[in-house]
């Protein structure tokens, strides 16, 4: 149905970490996934929420696509992408704005989608599930935006953190945060592939 593409998918985007060169969980295969999901999706339960997730996740992988030419790139590294130049703070933070309202925008559709399916099988604990996890999708990524656009503009770079730094245990709690978030919307999709599946199979 496509929620379990969804969750790998979701597994890929939010721990997104570069350890020193190696990213051993890119976002792009994460986005790609989502694609493939919400596709899978909509072609299965037809509501106008989930019409959306295949082109909104193509444009994030376009955007993810974008990030890795300038980072690859001789000429463009360092010269548009640069946070201590205002070029760079823009193209950082532009990408940033865009990524957050994608990624936003995404999930609100699929959680409502799931929220109005639910709600016409009368299943109201998922119907309440998906709003709460929509909701706390939503912080999170306020948050991120506001942190890593605060510290581009009062400090000029972009704060990274090396496992064994300073930063550390900083680390280890947004990894806790995100662990947390992961779980919850792993939770909501996999109590809506099965709710829908046993609807499917109870029309049939």
């Amino acid at each position: 149905m496509g929620f379990g593409t969804m969750i790998v998918g979701f597994f890929f985007v939010f721990f997104n970490f570069n350890f020193g060169p190696v990213n051993l969980f890119p976002d792009l295969v994460g986005y790609i996934l989502l694609c493939i999901g919400g596709n899978q999706l909509a072609g299965r339960i037809d509501n106008k929420h989930f019409y959306v997730l295949g082109k909104t996740a193509k444009l994030l992988i376009a955007l993810s696509v974008l990030d890795l030419f300038v980072k690859n790139s001789s000429i463009l590294n360092g010269a548009i992408n640069g946070p201590d130049t205002i070029e760079g703070r823009l193209f950082i933070g532009i990408t940033t704005l865009l990524t957050v309202f994608l990624s936003v925008f995404f999930f609100y559709n699929l959680s409502t989608g799931i929220s109005e399916e639910a709600g016409k099988g009368g299943n109201s604990e998922l119907a309440e599930r998906a709003a709460k996890t929509n909701k706390l999708f939503m912080v999170y990524q306020l948050a991120g935006a506001i942190i890593l656009l605060g510290t581009l503009i009062f400090v000029g770079e972009v704060v990274q953190y090396q496992i064994g730094g300073s930063g550390f245990f900083l680390m280890i709690g947004l990894i806790i945060v995100i662990l947390y978030l992961f779980v919850q919307v792993r939770k909501m999709l996999k109590l809506a592939s099965e709710t829908f599946e046993d609807n499917q199979q109870e029309s049939w």
